[in-house]
């Protein structure tokens, strides 16, 4: 609107028509970029849970191994299986804590990509609203100029 040139009657300008265009093209791309960031997040949320389980099950089987090592080894056998049993339960514990980390994190960074994209798209609204009312404002002032001076053009030529 800076940049628009003056109308002679009024105080109305002309709008380049392409570049309101490709304003409004710009507010178009910006809106599914937010979209994408939001699905990236999910992926690394995903990723994230799957890890943690494949971590838990590395822990789980690391456990067991160490298990069965302990029992053909040792000739205490119940010294072995007491200690097998703490491993693993440590083991499942440290896995569903770690579990219950990504979650959490997963959701956490779920709800900030929803919050941003929603302040985004509410922006990018307001901005459109703001850029729509002005040139109908503009264009209105445009229209009462011209009509203005049909008027004034028609007084003169009966007189």
């Amino acid at each position: 609107m800076a940049s628009a040139r003056k109308v002679p009657m009024g105080g109305g300008v002309l709008v380049d028509r392409k570049r309101l265009l490709e304003l409004i093209d710009q507010l178009r791309v910006a809106i599914p970029a937010n979209i994408r960031e939001a699905r990236d997040i999910m992926q690394r949320r995903e990723q994230t849970l799957a890890d943690a389980e494949n971590e838990a099950r590395n822990i789980v089987a690391s456990a067991q191994a160490e298990l069965h090592r302990r029992l053909s080894e040792s000739s205490l056998i119940r010294e072995a299986q007491a200690e097998a049993d703490r491993l693993r339960r440590e083991a499942q514990a440290r896995a569903e804590s770690v579990v219950h980390e990504a979650q959490q994190a997963a959701t956490q960074d779920t709800r900030a990509a929803r919050d941003t994209a929603r302040q985004q798209m509410a922006d990018a609204d307001e901005y459109a609203l703001a850029v729509l009312t002005r040139l109908d404002k503009q264009m209105s002032a445009f229209l009462t100029n011209v009509r203005q001076g049909i008027e004034a053009l028609q007084n003169d030529s009966e007189r």
